[in-house]
């Protein structure tokens, strides 16, 4: 489905959860042009389900460092993925495609941005 990148054990969280939704949304865009559409779409989304279910135990693990307005989001966006997917399957559109694989960029490149700042990364 995608490229392994290696061991991503060293990587921070933030960092690892980031690949993990950017390599999700790289493989459901493939998927929709794939030779095998259906069943890629399905292995696809599997994988996608899989990256927001491990976002979701995080969200609400009682001993999560996330902000309680950042958790509840966290999970509301959740619960629209596996509603998406399960409502959808294989026969997913465009339109709604184009919104998982948006929401996992958008969230990828947040968890980034806010890794950058509060990191090494940022400028003093």
């Amino acid at each position: 489905m995608t490229e392994e990148i290696g061991d991503l054990s060293s990587l921070p969280l933030p960092e690892q959860e980031a690949l993990s939704l950017a390599e999700a949304a790289i493989a459901l865009d493939r998927a929709r042009s794939g030779a095998n559409r259906a069943a890629e779409l399905v292995a696809a989304l599997n994988h996608n389900l899989e990256v927001w279910v491990a976002i979701r135990a995080l969200a609400r693990s009682p001993g999560s460092p996330l902000p309680p307005d950042l958790k509840a989001n966290l999970i509301r966006l959740s619960e629209f993925v596996a509603h998406t997917t399960f409502t959808n399957g294989a026969t997913i559109g465009d339109s709604s495609l184009n919104t998982l694989i948006n929401i996992n960029m958008q969230l990828a490149e947040g968890l980034l941005e806010g890794q950058k700042n509060t990191g090494a990364g940022k400028a003093g």
